[in-house]
């Protein structure tokens, strides 16, 4: 059976630095639309999410990731990005380098 491996250029390595990748961890907001005791609301809790990808920067209070991307046409540059997850900094628990 013959493996394929995925071989990265230098060019590829050189722009992927820009987008170090990171584990972000996030408290998300949790609802519910039905009826529920005050009690079980009470002891309710936000959801912890975690998000990794390729940190794009963390301005303006939100915190932007993309987990894909395709290359231009030439292979010079990144021309875009897919799966991307944008996180209130407020909500962010704790951000690793991975």
């Amino acid at each position: 059976m013959k493996i394929l491996k995925k071989v990265f250029n230098k060019k590829e390595k050189k722009y992927l630095k820009k987008y170090p990748m990171v584990e972000v961890s996030w408290k998300d907001i949790t609802s519910e639309s039905g009826w529920q005791s005050l009690s079980d609301v009470k002891q309710g809790s936000c959801a912890i999410c975690v998000t990794k990808g390729h940190l794009i920067d963390k301005k303006n209070g939100t915190t932007k990731i993309f987990g894909d991307y395709a290359l231009s046409e030439d292979g010079e540059s990144i021309a875009e990005v897919g799966n991307t997850t944008l996180i209130p900094n407020g909500c962010i628990i704790e951000t690793k380098k991975l």
